[in-house]
């Protein structure tokens, strides 16, 4: 999912969704390295824009859904900027995760569903709730 608003009457938030692969035996460390990650990192994400970021893992592979007060890629440039935050999580998290094209890739929204509206496409386009 990506760009994607909660609801028309609330802040707007945008709605991203990555998926990564751990490398092969990995799995184990990679959730107990996310135990807990480094402050430094948690602060320098959230002054980013990051308002929430969850993982989940389904043997090798990992779907992130990150929730930003602006697009996911302006985020990413505003960390970018601040440069390197904890240069051993960095080189943890990078022994963890396979590289390459076909490893870490944004995927496209289709649909969502709140309590009130219907959205749809990558744009987030409110769609008028269904019928009760």
């Amino acid at each position: 999912m990506r760009q994607m608003d909660r609801a028309p009457s609330e802040e707007r938030i945008h709605v991203t969704g990555r998926r990564t692969r751990v490398r092969p035996g990995m799995e184990i460390r990679y959730a107990a390295v996310h135990a807990e990650i480094p402050s430094a990192v948690c602060d320098a994400l959230a002054s980013c824009g990051v308002v929430r970021w969850q993982i989940w893992r389904d043997g090798r592979g990992l779907f992130h859904l990150i929730e930003t007060t602006d697009r996911y890629e302006v985020m990413v440039e505003r960390m970018l900027r601040i440069g390197p935050v904890d240069p051993d999580w960095d080189a943890i998290i990078s022994e963890l995760l396979e590289d390459g094209t076909d490893s870490d890739e944004i995927l496209p929204l289709v649909w969502t569903m709140t309590g009130t509206a219907q959205f749809a496409g990558a744009e987030g386009e409110v769609l008028p709730a269904p019928a009760k």
